[in-house]
Order: structure tokens, then C-alpha cells, then sequence
């Protein structure tokens, strides 16, 4: 997985917080005429939920010429990651990762997924999870095109029940940083 040379990935600190919500919410912003009114709200109330939560998470921020440029979490396996699925995934996933829209095609979701799958495999885990749905082509190529692969068994329905959130993997041992 090769990664942008110019792009470096760190954790958040706490009063760039609010920095990663707005970029995050900012790079999603191109879904929400599809998303209808009340979805987006409650999608934009998700990312400022997800960001404010005290567990174990790791909050990267991708930086470029000090600017951040880019933001995921990182969760651990737990129980109840996402309301809509009873089973626990037992690798980490990433959520929310956000591109600034004007740094997008420069690597920058590749090295905040780099770092991500580092660490996972790092804590001994085998696989690097996410979720994301066929409203968001452009994040399903790149996903596919790094290595992840479907994995149906943790597929769900979105609060807007028609909408499919689909799993992926990343097997880590395939994984070239």
C-alpha cells in the first residue's frame, strides 16, 4: 500500500477535535442531497457523537503543510460498535475517515488507512475492518483497489432501512507500508 510522501498521520489532539468533525463532515457533504434532510442530520449528529467518545479510539488526523487534510477513527473490536449489528467484529475498523475535498487524489486516504492497518497489525490482529455502502463509489474503488474485500457476514441495515452498510476487510499480511 503505498502512501503519500508529503502527508503525515498522527493522533488528533484535543483541540483539533473539532477541526477533524468539521473537515469530516465537510468531505462527506457531497452525499447529502442523496441522503434527504433528516438523514444527513442524523448522520452529521453520528460524526459529532463518534469524535466526542471517551473509549479506547484512536482519532488520526492526516496533515499536509500544517493543515489538516484528513481524519478517521480507529476502534478496537467491542461490543455495540454499531447499533444495528449483534455481533462484535473481532478486528478493528475504521470509521469516518474524511479527505478534505481539496487534497483529495494525493494519497491522503491511503496513508490514514496505512496507519491504521499498521497499527491494527501492530496489536496482533490479522484483519482491518470498515463499513461503507454503494452511496459512496468513489470510497468502495478505493477500498477495493487497496486489497479489502467483502465480508457480507457484518452487513446492515442504515437508519434510513433501505440503505445496505456493507463490510470490508484487509487482510494485514498482505499489507506493504
Amino acid at each position: 500500500m503505498s502512501t503519500a510522501i508529503d502527508v503525515s498521520v498522527r493522533e488528533a489532539r484535543p483541540d483539533e477535535r473539532e477541526k477533524a468533525v468539521a473537515l469530516t463532515v465537510e468531505a462527506y457533504r457531497q452525499y447529502e442531497p442523496g441522503f434527504g434532510p433528516a438523514f444527513w442530520e442524523q448522520y452529521i449528529n453520528n460524526i459529532k457523537a463518534q469524535w466526542e467518545r471517551t473509549e479506547n479510539t484512536w482519532r488520526l488526523v492526516a496533515e499536509q503543510e500544517d493543515k489538516l487534510v484528513g481524519a478517521a477513527l480507529l476502534y478496537p473490536p467491542q461490543e455495540g460498535l454499531y447499533e444495528k449489528l449483534s455481533e462484535t467484529i473481532p478486528y478493528p475498523e475504521i470509521r469516518l475517515l474524511g479527505v478534505d475535498p481539496s487534497a483529495r487524489s494525493k494519497g491522503v486516504a491511503t496513508s490514514l488507512i496505512a496507519e491504521c492497518a499498521r497499527r491494527a497489525k501492530q496489536d496482533g490482529f490479522s484483519y482491518l475492518g470498515l463499513h461503507t455502502s454503494s452511496r459512496m463509489p468513489d470510497a468502495v474503488r478505493l477500498y477495493l483497489r487497496l486489497g479489502f474485500e467483502r465480508e457480507p457476514r457484518y452487513d446492515f441495515f442504515a437508519a434510513d432501512q433501505t440503505t445496505v452498510v456493507e463490510a470490508y476487510r484487509l487482510a494485514l499480511t498482505v499489507v506493504q507500508t
